[in-house]
């Protein structure tokens, strides 16, 4: 039986259009569901949209427009970034779906029935840019440090969440489990909240407050608090709260991709919200960094947010993608500028990947009919740094989130490659009449190809699809294949023709 795999993203509130910052977590989130497939497991990829809370009814409010019909059309918009950015997900759930609002109903009822939901009275700071309750050791000269505002302070009944009840079940998980939170850093991070002592959260806002959320079961006079909302689209999107459970007996429990802003909710709130339900746990909750522009954190004021589809429509998607992927480790904050991206797309993919495909295939065309040549001697050295420094490395970095360094480890083979042409000097080779050291050669380089291919697919996958194709290898037969096969180095079929196409990485425009 084929092992599973669940993967999500956080779900975006849909206050705003899409932002880069939400692209690249959709894009680490693509690159690793592609690189389980490859390792043969049964993936299930989920990415959608928050579509409650008071800040996206002022949104609304403010652009004139009935709230369904504009979450309708801001989730729309997510949808198509995930669609033009070539993401793989199965599914895209909207918390106004009623297969979330029945699920997430009934995890209300299942935390409630394990004693750990009570109403009472509260007065506390509340940020509407976080939706979340604040104390004052959160703030900042007296603002909230991600969104610079002062919280406003409410005084309402609310229901609460028994968070404090589950202070020694999550000590024991994170000291148990040392890669449940990742990276390290992230895990000291919740660990450090626990030390300070966890509080029941309110996990409800009276409707007078908020009119624009899901009802307490029981209660239509009090909305769910957003969060608890929206991290219950994890289960309902696999069918929690409804007659088929297929799904959730199948895939869950889940590994989180999310960013370091909301680790707490997720590692904390969220993994006693399940336990309260009688749920297992997630799998992993892997938390990236943040990005930078030219340096410094985006800003409307400082006019350098980026617009993912506006990227894309200046620059190739695959280049945009290996750009983020290579240059933003997930561990912590990257940055992106104009400049490094032309120096990437240059240095890495025209002058590597690309300038080594393309002077492979010209020399088959000339030196070996076009198609793949016979083989005589085995190249011990390229096979040795292929099998046991590249791809070791390689898988090694990707299952540990360090995308970056699983690139740079495929770039050094193609340096390799490219390094172990400018020795041979197969042109001076024909020119000597010794074509079977040329076909010798040629062959393990085209096999060489194919070991990139693979490499870079979950990064570039057009790229390894046109990089197969020109190999004369039918695309859906290679991916078919584990990934324990793929390293492997096969025989390639002597005779196969090649078809040489342009360059894989033009010039880009000026």
């Amino acid at each position: 039986m084929r092992q599973v795999y669940y993967l999500t993203t956080a779900i975006p509130y849909v206050n705003a259009n899409p932002h880069i910052g939400f692209a690249l977590e959709i894009l680490y989130a693509d690159v690793m569901a592609r690189f389980q497939r490859l390792l043969g497991k049964n993936v299930y990829f989920l990415t959608g949209t928050s579509e409650h809370g008071q800040k996206i009814l002022k949104a609304a409010q403010a652009a004139g427009i009935e709230v369904n019909e504009f979450v309708a059309q801001k989730s729309a918009a997510f949808q198509e970034l995930a669609d033009e950015w070539n993401i793989s997900h199965n599914d895209f759930i909207r918390t106004t779906e009623e297969r979330h609002i029945r699920g997430v109903q009934k995890l209300w009822q299942a935390a409630e029935a394990s004693g750990d939901i009570y109403k009472k009275s509260y007065v506390g700071l509340y940020c509407v840019g976080c939706e979340a309750f604040k104390t004052e050791k959160d703030l900042e000269s007296g603002k909230c440090p991600i969104h610079q505002t002062e919280p406003e302070q409410l005084a309402e009944e609310n229901y609460f969440f028994r968070l404090s009840k589950y202070q020694e079940p999550l000590e024991f998980l994170f000291s148990e489990t040392k890669d449940f939170v990742v990276p390290p850093n992230r895990l000291l991070e919740v660990k450090n909240m626990l030390i300070a002592g966890l509080e029941d959260v309110s996990v409800s806002r009276s409707k007078e407050k908020v009119a624009w959320g899901i009802p307490v079961p029981g209660d239509e006079a009090q909305m769910m608090y957003v969060w608890f909302n929206e991290l219950g689209n994890y289960l309902t999107a696999l069918g929690y709260g409804s007659a088929d459970q297929t799904k959730l007996n199948t895939y869950w429990p889940a590994v989180h991709v999310i960013g370091k802003d909301i680790n707490r909710f997720h590692s904390l709130l969220w993994v006693a919200m399940l336990i309260s339900a009688g749920l297992e746990v997630p799998r992993q909750i892997a938390v990236h960094g943040f990005l930078n522009v030219n340096g410094q954190k985006m800003s409307k004021s400082l006019n350098n947010v980026i617009d993912p589809r506006e990227l894309t429509r200046q620059y190739p998607l695959e280049a945009v993608r290996y750009f983020f992927m290579r240059e933003i480790p997930f561990d912590t904050d990257g940055n992106f500028s104009h400049q490094q991206f032309r120096e990437r797309y240059q240095g890495d993919l025209a002058n590597g990947i690309g300038n080594l495909t393309y002077r492979v295939l010209t020399m088959m065309e000339k030196y070996s009919a076009g198609q793949i040549p016979p083989v005589r001697e085995i190249n011990h050295a390229l096979i040795n740094f292929l099998t046991k420094e590249t791809w070791p490395a390689y898988s090694e970095h990707l299952n540990n989130w360090r995308f970056d360094r699983a690139l740079e480890a495929a770039g050094k083979f193609v340096s390799f490659c490219d390094q172990i042409i400018s020795d041979a000097e197969p042109w001076a080779l024909v020119k000597a009449g010794k074509m079977n050291e040329v076909n010798d050669l040629l062959y393990h380089l085209a096999e060489a190809l194919r070991h990139i291919a693979v490499m870079i697919w979950p990064v570039l996958p057009e790229t390894a699809e046109k990089i197969f194709t020109q190999l004369g290898l039918d695309v859906a037969l290679e991916l078919a294949k584990p990934l324990a096969e793929l390293q492997q180095w096969v025989e390639l079929t002597v005779g196969n023709k090649i078809q040489k196409a342009g360059p894989l990485f033009p010039r880009l425009a000026t």
